[in-house]
């Protein structure tokens, strides 16, 4: 018997998180699983609708390109037509504000069709602008989330408590963001292709991957390197992404002499060669529900620098280090990285394995999610 799926809030602007974690459950699961999408925002590749496509994977595009309080409307009206329309058993709802959360689970809520709502925390504050506005709308929702979800889901304790502070944590259901370990071995071919690729041979790679955002702090880590760079002339930075403030970074990068030493490179579907290449992971996010590509440069055997500002679930391998992200603290991180740049590459697939952050331990947690 065929068990049929809803994931909301899932698309592919950016290559985020979610999206990537979701991907990854659609391709490795059950094949009496049928698992669709309805997402608020169009989705910019249509290769990837394609792709899903392929899987057997429905994409309903349930927005409103029109003024903010109309798309609320919109989105409520849209998803509760897809409900009604696809028999679903369950319908799992993503996000990282309450108040997103809240409208599409009223909408499924209202729908009555028998499915079971599922809402997913993935994040432990509000980007962009106006996030004081932001955070005050986030926590007038919260409380009503109680009532609406038959089970309530987080992928770290710093999400669940953003999310769900009125729901008890003994029914908070915790599924961490597993990755293809496999594909993000450490592999001396791919690491000697790539570089050469892009003209890194012979230097010392700091690497980023992450949307040009707030949430990331991309500025914050350009000033780390160009701290590292006065020290080091064969240092180089790997940013990985696009978003709002690329522009703004690279007006930072030009105007500190930068422009030959930084690689902006843009989106990447293929991000595990992209981990070979480089020799340091930096992440010094304002905040993170648990970063992916935390655990993707973990599985790939690099050096990773978190924030302090995420959660020490986050830390899985031993070559971790945490650093606040004041101005006082950009000299601490130009020392770790000098310090980490001597580490190398390890061998971390058993320690991940035995800690269930393959993907096939997230598809199992999901699976589960599912049949209890």
């Amino acid at each position: 018997m065929t068990k049929r799926i809803l994931e909301v809030n899932v698309d592919d602007n950016g290559y985020s998180g979610v999206y990537s974690l979701i991907k990854r459950v659609i391709e490795n699961k059950p094949a009496n699983y049928q698992i669709d999408l309805a997402c608020l925002e169009p989705f910019e590749s249509q290769d990837n609708i394609s792709y899903l496509n392929q899987l057997g994977t429905q994409v309903y595009y349930i927005g409103y390109p029109g003024n903010k309080i109309r798309k609320q409307f919109k989105y409520y009206e849209n998803l509760q037509k897809v409900v009604k329309n696809g028999n679903y058993d369950y319908i799992h709802i993503h996000g990282d504000v309450a108040n997103k959360l809240y409208v599409t689970a009223l909408a499924a809520y209202k729908a009555d069709s028998g499915a079971k709502i599922i809402l997913h925390s993935h994040a432990s504050e509000v980007d962009g602008e106006h996030r004081q506005l932001k955070r005050f709308v986030h926590k007038s929702f919260r409380g009503r989330l109680v009532k609406l979800a038959d089970r309530y889901v987080s992928v770290s304790d710093l999400a669940s408590d953003w999310m769900f502070p009125s729901v008890p944590k003994s029914q908070i259901i915790k599924i961490m963001n597993g990755v293809d370990l496999a594909a993000f071995c450490y592999d001396s071919v791919v690491r000697k292709n790539v570089r050469n690729k892009l003209g890194l041979s012979g230097k010392h790679v700091l690497g980023h991957i992450g949307r040009f955002a707030y949430q990331k702090n991309h500025q914050y880590l350009i000033q780390i390197f160009a701290q590292v760079y006065a020290q080091d002339p064969k240092a180089r930075l790997l940013l990985v992404g696009k978003g709002d403030l690329a522009d703004v970074c690279r007006q930072q990068v030009h105007e500190l002499g930068l422009d030959k030493q930084v690689i902006f490179y843009g989106l990447s579907s293929n991000t595990s060669e992209l981990f070979q290449a480089m020799d340091v992971f930096l992440l010094p996010s304002h905040f993170e529900g648990l970063p992916i590509v935390g655990v993707e440069a973990q599985a790939a055997g690099v050096p990773v620098i978190f924030s302090d500002q995420i959660t020490c679930e986050a830390k899985m391998t031993d070559n971790v280090d945490f650093l606040p992200i004041d101005e006082e603290s950009l000299p601490a991180w130009c020392r770790q990285v000098i310090t980490d740049l001597k580490l190398g590459h390890c061998d971390n697939y058993d320690i991940l394995s035995r800690k269930k952050m393959d993907i096939t331990d997230t598809v199992t947690a999901f699976i589960e999610l599912y049949n209890s």
